[in-house]
C-alpha cells in the first residue's frame, strides 16, 4: 500500500506566486477547465448522434425513402400480414418474399476435435463476424475432409449470419483467398439468389436488429438463438436489382461520411484529454 510521510511533505518545495496571482491563476483555471469539460461533453454526444444517423439511413433504405427521387412517383402498399414487422408503406413495385425463397442457407461445421478428420483449414467463427465487416486477426483451424471443403468453403458474396451470441449480426464475405476458408456451425451461410444483392440482405437484417423486430425470430430465454427454422419465416422487402444497387451505393456513401466524422471526433477527444494536463502545466509555470 503506497503512502507518504508527513516529514516528506514538509520537505517539499513548490513555486509560490503572490496571492493576487494565485487568485488570477485559479480564476483562469476555473474558466478553462469548464470549457474543456463542456467540449468533452459535446464530443461524447457525437457517437450516439452518428449511431442514430446510421439507423435512420438503414430505415430509409429498406422503406424506399432513399430512392424516392430515383424511382419517381409511385404508389405504396401496406402488408397487413407482416404487421408485426412494423413496416411503413412499401413501394408498390417492390416484392415481398420469405428468406428461403431468395437465399440458399445452411449452418457450418461442428467443432468436435474427437470426430473431425482431414486437413487443417482456417475457419470463421461467431467471434470473427462483426456488423458489416470481419475481424480476421484471430483465426483458428479445424480438420476438414475433401467433401466438406467443397461444401463449406466460402465464396465472395456469401453473407455470414450469427446463430447465437448476438443473433443476426452479419457481414458480407469479401475476402479473396488462395486457400479455402470454411465456417463453423454457429454461423448461417446465406448464399443469395439472383433476386437480391448480398449487401441488401445484410442491410435488412441490421435494420430489423436495430428496431428489435428481428427478436421475434429468436428462440431461448437467457441465451438467444436464430435458428434455420426461424429464418424461414423472415420476410424481406425486395426492390429491383437496379434499385438495390442505388440504395446500397447511397448507404455506403452516407456511412463513409459518418465514419469520417467519427474518426475526426476520436482525434478531437484525444486532444481534449491532454488539455487538462497542459493547462495545469502552464499554470504552475506561470
Amino acid at each position: 500500500v503506497k503512502g507518504i510521510r508527513l516529514e516528506a511533505l514538509k520537505s517539499l518545495n513548490f513555486p509560490l506566486p503572490p496571492l493576487a496571482e494565485q487568485k488570477a491563476i485559479a480564476q483562469k483555471l476555473d474558466t478553462l477547465l469548464a470549457q474543456v469539460e463542456t467540449t468533452k461533453a459535446r464530443l461524447d454526444r457525437i457517437p450516439d448522434i452518428l449511431k442514430r444517423f446510421r439507423q435512420s439511413v438503414l430505415a430509409a433504405a429498406v422503406s424506399g425513402k432513399l430512392t424516392e427521387e430515383w424511382r419517381g412517383k409511385s404508389a405504396s402498399v401496406s402488408y397487413e400480414e407482416y404487421e408485426e414487422w412494423k413496416w411503413p408503406p412499401v413501394p408498390a413495385d417492390w416484392n415481398v418474399k420469405l428468406y428461403p425463397n431468395v437465399v440458399d442457407s445452411r449452418l457450418g461445421k461442428m467443432l468436435d476435435k474427437s470426430k473431425n478428420t482431414g486437413v487443417p483449414t482456417k475457419y470463421i467463427g461467431n467471434i470473427n463476424v462483426r456488423w458489416f465487416h470481419f475481424d480476421l486477426v484471430k483465426m483458428q483451424e479445424i480438420l476438414i475432409s475433401e467433401s466438406e471443403k467443397e461444401e463449406l468453403s466460402l465464396r465472395v458474396g456469401d453473407v455470414l449470419i450469427c446463430e447465437g451470441g448476438e443473433p443476426g449480426r452479419c457481414a458480407v464475405w469479401d475476402v479473396k483467398s488462395d486457400s479455402p476458408i470454411v465456417f463453423q456451425k454457429a454461423l448461417h451461410r446465406a448464399r443469395v439468389k439472383n433476386e437480391i444483392l448480398p449487401v441488401w440482405l445484410a442491410i435488412n437484417i441490421k435494420n430489423d436488429a436495430n428496431n428489435l423486430t428481428l427478436n421475434q425470430l429468436f428462440t431461448g430465454t437467457t441465451i438467444k438463438h436464430l435458428t434455420g427454422k426461424a429464418l424461414k419465416k423472415y420476410p424481406l422487402r425486395i426492390p429491383a436489382i437496379e434499385e438495390q444497387s442505388q440504395i446500397v451505393e447511397q448507404v455506403e456513401t452516407l456511412f463513409a461520411h459518418a465514419d469520417s466524422i467519427g474518426e475526426q471526433v476520436r482525434v478531437a477527444q484525444e486532444r481534449v484529454n491532454t488539455f487538462t494536463q497542459s493547462i495545469f502545466a502552464k499554470a504552475f509555470r506561470g
